[in-house]
């Protein structure tokens, strides 16, 4: 056996779990680590703990500091000349370890820590009990320390759908590698609350465990109450379970040192070795989700160091942030998940605990005391962090290496040559495709949030796009616990919201779908748009905005169109704006609130449209109900209408336009008299003040707009859209000079002279005959 003074040994670990009855008395970040780091040292079993001329402090989120690894080693007792807040990453702990051991081996250093613990749980507690904590003052958002790592390179589709956290791409993973391995979604459900099943029990026997119950394969595996799904096919008992109050620390020394201060030789664990090697950053760029090469690399390699078959290690700690990961891990080992060897000593982020970037440090003591338990054996720890992207292991044992610990560590090259070819990532695609990985995002009630796709498209594209959760049929398909939707084709579109959507079969024809919350109807070239939530005074939320973002893409592209009247059900609202109700419920669960690109109605955010739209306003137009019949070119108002921009009453602003529109079309003055008082105005006033075009008497609004739209259908349609362009644009031109001479040049005035229309107009006056318009 290969030792000397120089061969490196962990000789001291250390643990410290807070679970006190009263917040106020839950121990912050950095005093949990010290303790952690007290216990380490007095778990060598020798003076140690002054010998450390190192520290490494996995990065922590639970609380900020300005500099947490020299407040930790102040509260220790200790003055190291390294320390060094260290990286994002589960698998830090162990690349932590790793560096430390060949620092030295090569005699750079005599003694080091590798420490990180976090305390949310207490920071949560409090919070909700509104209780202050008496820890080190918070630091300002520009002294923290930043720790490296904390961002990942992640693709504009990603950011745009929302698909950033771990818990909804690790989903994308284990789905893909479903499909890879040929089980139903119902056959990998059961393997994971049976892989999950035994860490449950491993964590009930350890005594620095956050849940130390063991629930069963089957309520782990089925959605409940109280194991809500969270991504799917995941419920809440399949994934890491950050809310803790953990701290561990390690103490890596050399043998010579070790003996120096006393430390007992069967106190001595030595690394064998390990491998490290990682994924693209953005998961969008990887080459398959069936698998992982850097995983594989790393693992194959692990297995050479303990002679070639994974079975020959007596101890294993697979990283756990989600079925996927030790299930992926199993295969590679070639064990599939039969093995006697349980995947865990610790037990695993979900029941053990996932203090964020630190569950290793935890594994690792726990490993180190099964290994000093059963001398001679040899054990496996493997650690995983991001977005599957970042891999390393360690061999260990209480038994020296036949050879010193090899100084390069990384199979990139391998995992490199393993790697297939990466599809192109296409922005904008529209088109078929077919579903490469899926999952389904849900809200804290279960509900489905939407869904996410990543699909290939003919040509060997990958795009990705959003399921909607009133594609209920897209939904169920994902959903479905019998058949993978991996493989089945469909159709990627650009929704009205701007992002990419999915929905299975071939491609849908928008007009002919059933529309919920509103009704077009048509009479000859003429539009009428209903807002159809009378029950909600025909406020809006994101679905009834798609609905009439899409009405109105309609209108715009349908020639035989000319003029659309914009309305709402009923006598009592045009449209009372925002549906706040929605909006709370909403926020309170995850769910989008954001407005079609096109904006409030699919109006307020328009500024491309040439063609007339009245605003028939029957009751209130309140906050985006006004802004909506501002942004029309008409306002015919029955003479109960009321209008008003009520938004800084409830906390908000009108920032759909309102605040634009209106000091443009009444002045300045007159419109600040609106807005900061949020006041109301009747029809009669708004008439007075200049954005009111008619009133009416109540019940005759439609009955005048329809008058109106008439009157504007007998002119040319080509005409009307170049003088709606002139208008429009010219108001944006530096000077009235500018704008006449530009004029000529608008798209829609160069349209109307090559235009029939154009011919037409003084044909029919010539023939004393009624024009009859083409509008084209």
């Amino acid at each position: 056996m290969a030792i000397s003074d120089t061969t490196p040994v962990i000789v001291g670990i250390g643990e410290y779990v807070d679970r006190p009855d009263d917040p106020a008395a839950a121990l912050e970040p950095a005093a949990l680590i010290a303790r952690a780091l007290e216990a380490a040292g007095a778990d060598s079993g020798g003076a140690m703990l002054q010998r450390i001329d190192s520290v490494d402090l996995v990065a922590l989120i639970s609380w900020r500091y300005k500099d947490p690894a020299a407040l930790v080693c102040e509260m220790a007792g200790i003055a190291p000349a390294r320390q060094t807040n260290s990286t994002f990453g589960g698998e830090t702990p162990v690349r932590l370890i790793h560096d430390a051991a060949l620092r030295i081996q090569r005699g750079e250093q005599k003694a080091a820590a590798i420490v990180g613990g976090e305390a949310l749980h207490a920071r949560l507690r409090a919070r909700k009990e509104k209780v202050a904590l008496p820890w080190t003052p918070l630091a300002s958002r520009e002294e923290e320390v930043k720790f490296p790592g904390a961002d990942f390179a992640m693709s504009k589709v990603a950011k745009s759908l929302r698909i950033s956290d771990p818990a909804q791409i690790y989903p994308l993973y284990e789905v893909a590698a479903q499909a890879a391995w040929g089980q139903t979604p119902a056959q990998a459900q059961k393997e994971s609350a049976e892989l999950w099943a035994r860490y449950a029990q491993v964590a009930a026997a350890n005594p620095s465990a956050w849940i130390r119950h063991a629930p069963d394969a089957e309520a782990i595996g089925t959605p409940s109450a109280d194991n809500r799904l969270i991504s799917w096919p995941y419920p809440k008992l399949m994934v890491a379970n950050p809310n803790v109050n953990q701290a561990a620390a390690i103490i890596v020394t050399s043998v010579g040192e070790a003996r120096a201060a006393g430390v007992p030789e069967d106190r001595m664990v030595f690394l064998w070795g390990g491998a490290a090697a990682v994924e693209p950053e953005d998961y969008l760029q990887r080459d398959s989700y069936a698998h992982s090469t850097a995983q594989a690399a790393v693992l194959e390699k692990a297995t050479q160091i303990a002679g070639g078959d994974a079975r020959r290690f007596d101890k294993m700690e697979l990283y756990s942030c989600f079925p996927v990961v030790p299930k992926m891990a199993l295969r590679t080992l070639g064990l599939n998940g039969a093995s006697d060897v349980a995947p865990t000593v610790a037990g695993g982020l979900t029941f053990f605990g996932g203090p964020l970037n630190n569950y290793m440090s935890h594994a690792v003591c726990a490993m180190v005391r099964e290994m000093r338990a059963a001398p001679g054996s040899l054990g496996l720890v493997y650690g995983q962090g991001g977005y599957v992207n970042k891999h390393h292991a360690i061999v260990v044992s209480t038994t020296p290496a036949a050879d010193p610990l090899p100084d390069r560590y990384s199979v990139q090259a391998e995992a490199e040559a393993a790697r297939g070819p990466v599809p192109p990532l296409l922005d904008g695609y529209e088109g078929p495709a077919t579903i490469e990985t899926y999952t389904v995002r849900y809200d804290r009630d279960g509900a489905p949030i939407e869904g996410a796709v990543i699909a290939r498209t003919p040509e060997g594209g990958r795009v990705m796009a959003r399921v909607a959760a009133d594609d209920e049929e897209g939904i169920a398909l994902l959903q479905s616990t019998e058949r993978s939707a991996v493989g089945v084709a469909g159709h990627v579109r650009i929704d009205t919201f701007g992002k990419p959507s999915f929905e299975a079969g071939g491609k849908r024809a928008r007009r002919a779908l059933p529309r919920r919350f509103s009704r077009v109807e048509r009479d000859g070239p003429l539009t009428v748009v209903t807002i159809d939530r009378s029950d909600q005074m025909n406020a809006l939320h994101p679905a009834a905005n798609a609905e009439l973002a899409e009405a109105f893409n309609d209108f715009a592209a349908d020639p035989a169109q000319w003029v659309a009247i914009l309305t709402g059900a009923g006598d009592r609202a045009f449209c009372a704006g925002n549906d706040l109700k929605y909006t709370a419920w909403a926020m309170a669960r995850g769910h989008s609130i954001a407005p079609p690109t096109t904006g409030f109605a699919g109006l307020t955010a328009r500024f491309d449209l040439d063609k007339p739209v009245i605003a028939a306003v029957n009751g209130l137009a309140m906050g985006g109900g006004f802004e909506i019949a501002l942004a029309c070119d008409v306002i015919i108002a029955s003479e109960d209408a009321v209008f008003a921009l009520p938004e800084p009453r409830v906390g908000l602003a009108a920032l759909a336009g309102g605040l634009l529109r209106l000091p443009r079309e009444i002045g300045m003055k007159r419109a600040m008299d609106m807005i900061l008082t949020g006041r109301r105005l009747t029809a009669r006033e708004g008439l007075e003040l200049g954005f009111v075009n008619r009133v009416v008497p109540a019940g005759e609004v439609m009955e005048a707009a329809q008058a109106y739209a008439r009157d504007i259908l007998a002119c040319s349609p080509m005409s009307i859209r170049a003088s709606k362009q002139i208008v429009r644009r010219g108001m944006e031109e530096e000077s009235l000079e500018a704008a006449y001479q530009a004029q000529l040049r608008y798209p829609a005035t160069r349209a109307l002279f090559r235009s029939a229309d154009s011919r037409e107009g003084p044909l029919a006056f010539a023939q004393k005959r009624p024009p009859r318009w083409r509008g084209e």
